[in-house]
């Protein structure tokens, strides 16, 4: 089942929910959104552990499916995938993604952000 996480920064200003977080299921009709305070990656790897979290509280609806997760974030896909460096300050958000593929079995990979509807409507104009 194809699962879809993204992040948007909303505000630069210091009131503690700087970026939207969002991920979706497109074939559940499932759609997340909450706010978060961090950096970009930050934001992204939040993003992804809310995904992850979603599956893992709720076996029912992904019972005897692959999961398939897609982000438009180049760096946590890479850093999960041991594909590229992780710094000290991201390893804590990586080790957590880690962890639930002890528990979920997914794949990672890629997506645009043009092609990533975990983006749909993440606009605040």
């Amino acid at each position: 089942m194809e699962c879809y996480f993204s992040s948007q920064n909303i505000s630069s200003d210091s009131d503690n929910h700087n970026a939207l977080l969002s991920f979706m299921v497109p074939d559940l009709g499932i759609v997340f959104r909450a706010q978060f305070s961090g950096n970009g990656v930050e934001c992204e790897y939040a993003s992804l552990l809310s995904l992850l979290e979603f599956v893992e509280i709720n076996p029912q609806l992904f019972k005897n499916k692959t999961v398939e997760i897609y982000g438009d974030s180049f760096d946590v896909i890479n850093q999960v995938n041991h594909k590229m460096f992780c710094g000290k300050d991201l390893e804590p958000y990586r080790n957590m993604v880690l962890l639930f593929k002890k528990k979920i079995p997914y794949v990672l990979n890629y997506v645009p952000t043009k092609e990533n509807p975990a983006q749909n409507n993440l606009s605040t104009d």
